[in-house]
């Protein structure tokens, strides 16, 4: 059983272009901040590291999102 969704979701060129100028696919830049975000370390999802993972969580508490503890 998949423990993944799939989801469209309309991107601004904005974010395409700066992607595409540093190389990578927006996807990756997507699933990497997931990654960090939710502490995943799968095949299909790998977390940069303990910084990344504190100021993915920095991030998304000071947007304003309801905060979860895994």
């Amino acid at each position: 059983m998949s423990r993944s969704r799939t989801l469209k979701l309309v991107l601004p060129l904005e974010f395409v272009s700066m992607c595409k100028s540093h190389g990578v696919e927006p996807d990756q830049v997507i699933r990497g901040f997931i990654a960090d975000l939710c502490e995943l370390r799968t095949a299909d999802y790998n977390t940069g590291g303990s910084d990344e993972r504190m100021y993915a969580q920095q991030y998304y508490d000071r947007r304003g999102y309801p905060y979860w503890k895994s």
